[in-house]
């Protein structure tokens, strides 16, 4: 079948570009049905446990999709007029924009005061607001007073105040509605910029970091992708020198990264942060097939072969090294379908069907180009000056200290990997300059913490939040909580119910604690609810028929490991220490975060299993040895060890990421191997060669295309390295580490390896030198 292809592309190549490109082509069309999503929900199956319990938690109260708008005056005091002023008009504004559906801040937060035998429920800013000093500082005392707003809207020390606009969105899908929400409140915060210049503005919250997300996969598609050609052609241009095979390997590549993401439009597979670069890792690994292919034909070219004949022979020497180094690369990139997240499953998916297109353009289309376009002679070189010749008789000599020097590579490797704490804040994936970030950190800083957990706590005895020993126990444990390392703010019932029992009591600060009745606490809780103003009702603090209440524990930036610790501990708090409550599990984005990390280490650990003895497999069928596949194993594991040790060392902390990078990566750091191991298992096999001669056959035939294919894959992923999103960086910088690694070991230890375990035939003459 082989041989009627090869006869089929050098007699009718028109043919077979014709027909090649029309079947890519067709399969692009339906990159027009790609759509793009923002929502950090398809970082989750639906059948995530901290999905569920989220989506659960929201239908009992309301939506996380939340948006902050922080504002910091220069003067330092919230507490003035013109101050107040932007923040009530910011609150007013607020219920206009589209999809808000509640809007707390500092102004129309709902004070409990007493006078005499009377009780006010009103808005904690009077309209108007007040002009002289002394009834302003009364406000700034009266509000730092109030603990459900401080460190919540309301800095400590009064220099910086919040307006938090709850969200809520028709149907499952918000890639309409989210922009249109964001847009709008961006726009209201640009229009009072230039009216109030000496007030730093700041927007962040869920909502907007989840529209950030969308702009980053916009940004990619649109800078990314175009320098990643740039970029490609350039490296190309310098390595082939050649304009015919650069422009027909950029025309595979194109047409590969094209096919593959019309599939994703024809399956139905939604364009993320993650998945928008599959083209360019599609653009960067596919010209390795094309690689190998022209620099067998320039060799043979080189040797004296006319054109056909050295295309032909290039198809013969190279079709089983391509079909397998691509089967592997696609068993690498299918392995991340056992990732937990969705998002990496796609990448995978979408990145395996272009290397499934690119092997079957790199054996029709790409000769069938250089059939009809022909490709200039090599000037012959002297073997024995050539370097690789050199330095294959190096590494032969000197094969025992190197592998000394590998195996202690090796453990120090290993022992360094622990190193590496997994550590996925959602805030972080954005890069530093990004305006979501900035203004997410200023809140930080100057507000409150980014992240949230979040309680449903039922009443497990009277099945009524008005019981008092249920209120004591939230109370205990909203104190418990407060204590914890990393905890801003813990907002629950009790608060209320303190200050209406003091309110009730004449504003007697000693009633400043729970009721005692659960009759007296049902009917101060109903003389509230009767108080409260449209909008600002306790349905996102109770549920409807009252047997359970929302505590809301806000952290600042506490790490991945700390937020699954803090909500274990505070489990286990609740199941020791409250006896009148029934716990459902804490919830809330930072908890989703933190445990789909851990559960796709957990997932890719099998995932990556898979393909190690998938690929090892297909190399010693291959071959047809059992040993040299078994050998095999190892250059192609200790790179991502390398890799792993080496970020352990200098960086120490890594994301979700992490995860997926071994089960990619090892696609692709098989490819160098096994296009050696061809070249020297043909030198055995075809020219009957001894060991050592073997392999200087395969530095000197597949040496420089192992070079270049590096180079190439380096130079691809390095400009996602100029990604916006961490998660794309982490993935350009751990790639490039570990195919560099597997060049240095393909080059030092294989040969080493070759040389220990396959001694048959060994002949080191110069008669059987010449014969190759």
């Amino acid at each position: 079948m082989l041989d009627q292809l090869t006869k089929l592309i050098v007699t009718r190549p028109r043919l077979v570009v014709i027909l090649s490109a029309f079947a890519v082509l067709s399969l692009s069309l339906p990159i027009a049905q790609l759509q793009m999503t923002s929502d950090y929900r398809v970082f989750f199956s639906s059948q995530n446990p901290e999905l569920v319990a989220s989506d659960r938690f929201e239908r009992t109260y309301t939506s996380n999709d939340t948006a902050l708008i922080a504002v910091k005056p220069q003067s330092g005091d919230v507490f003035q007029k013109d101050v107040l002023s932007l923040l009530s008009i910011l609150t007013d504004r607020g219920w206009k924009l589209p999809y808000v559906v509640r809007v707390d801040s500092p102004i129309n937060f709902q004070r409990i005061e007493a006078d005499g035998d009377d009780i006010f429920i009103g808005d904690l800013v009077p309209k108007p607001i007040p002009k002289n000093a002394e009834d302003l500082d009364k406000l700034r005392e009266a509000a730092l007073a109030q603990p459900l707003i401080v460190k919540r809207l309301l800095s400590d020390d009064a220099t910086t105040a919040g307006i938090l606009l709850t969200l809520r969105f028709p149907g499952e899908d918000h890639s309409r509605h989210l922009p249109e929400a964001i847009t709008a409140i961006r726009d209201l915060v640009s229009e009072l910029k230039p009216q109030h210049p000496n007030v730093r503005f700041a927007v962040t919250g869920m909502a907007p970091l989840t529209y950030a997300m969308d702009e980053i996969t916009l940004r990619e598609l649109t800078i990314l992708l175009p320098g990643m050609l740039l970029v490609l052609t350039l490296v190309l241009a310098l390595l082939l020198r050649s304009l015919s095979s650069v422009t027909a390997t950029l025309i595979v590549v194109a047409l590969s990264a094209a096919g593959a993401m019309g599939f994703a439009g024809l399956i139905g597979i939604k364009v993320t942060t993650v998945s928008v670069v599959a083209p360019i890792i599609i653009l960067t690994v596919s010209v390795a097939d094309s690689i190998h292919l022209i620099s067998s034909l320039l060799e043979e070219r080189r040797d004296g072969k006319e054109l056909l004949e050295a295309i032909s022979e290039s198809i013969r020497v190279n079709a089983e090294p391509i079909f397998l180094t691509s089967l592997t690369t696609m068993v690498g990139f299918l392995s991340l379908n056992f990732s937990e997240s969705p998002p990496f499953r796609d990448l995978g998916n979408i990145t395996a069907a272009g290397v499934l297109i690119a092997w079957v353009l790199s054996m029709t289309l790409l000769p069938a180009l250089l059939v009809l376009w022909g490709i200039r002679k090599p000037g012959r070189r002297s073997r024995e000056s050539d370097w690789l010749f050199q330095f294959a008789d190096f590494v032969v000599s000197r094969r025992k200290l190197i592998l000394i020097v590998t195996a202690a590579l090796a453990i120090g490797s290993v022992a360094s990997v622990p190193l590496n704490t997994l550590d996925d804040r959602f805030l972080q994936w954005f890069d530093e300059s990004m305006e979501p970030r900035v203004d997410a950190d200023f809140v930080t800083q100057n507000l409150t913490g980014p992240y949230q957990i979040e309680f449903s706590l039922q009443s497990s005895q009277t099945r009524s939040v008005t019981d008092p020993k249920y209120l004591q126990d939230v109370e205990a444990f909203g104190d418990w909580l407060s204590a914890q390392p990393g905890v801003s703010h813990v907002y629950s019932l009790p608060d209320v119910m303190k200050r209406l029992n003091q309110a009730m009591n004449a504003g007697d600060p000693s009633f400043f604690v729970l009721p005692a009745e659960p009759d007296l606490a049902a009917q101060y809780l109903l003389l509230y609810e009767f108080s409260l103003p449209y909008g600002l009702d306790l349905n996102t603090q109770i549920n409807l028929n009252k047997s359970a209440s929302r505590l809301t524990v806000t952290t600042l930036g506490i790490s991945s490991a700390e937020t699954r610790d803090l909500k274990g501990r505070a489990e286990d708090w609740v199941a020791s220490n409250a006896s009148h409550i029934s716990l459902t599990e804490g919830t809330g984005t930072s908890v989703m975060f933190a445990f789909v990390s851990k559960r796709t280490i957990d997932s890719m650990l099998a995932g990556t299993a898979f393909a190690i003895l998938l690929i090892g497999l297909t190399i010693l069928l291959a071959l047809k040895s059992f040993k040299i596949g078994l050998m095999s194993i190892l250059p192609n594991i200790l790179p991502v060890t390398v890799t792993f040790g080496v970020w352990g060392l200098l960086v120490g902390e890594i994301g979700i990421i992490g995860s997926t990078i071994a089960a990619s990566t090892l696609g692709l750091v098989v490819d160098d191997t096994v296009h050696f191991l061809s070249k020297y298992h043909r030198a055995r096999q075809e020219h009957g060669l001894s060991t050592h001669d073997g392999i200087r056959f395969a530095f000197e035939h597949v040496g420089r295309a192992m070079i270049t294919t590096t180079f190439v894959l380096a130079a691809g992923f390095f400009v996602l390295t100029y990604s916006d999103f961490l998660l794309n960086w982490q993935m350009g910088v751990l790639t490039i580490m570990t195919i560099f690694s597997a060049l240095i070991l393909d080059f030092f230890l294989l040969p080493a390896l070759l040389m220990l375990i396959d001694r048959e035939k060994s002949c080191d003459c110069a008669t059987c030198r010449n014969n190759t």
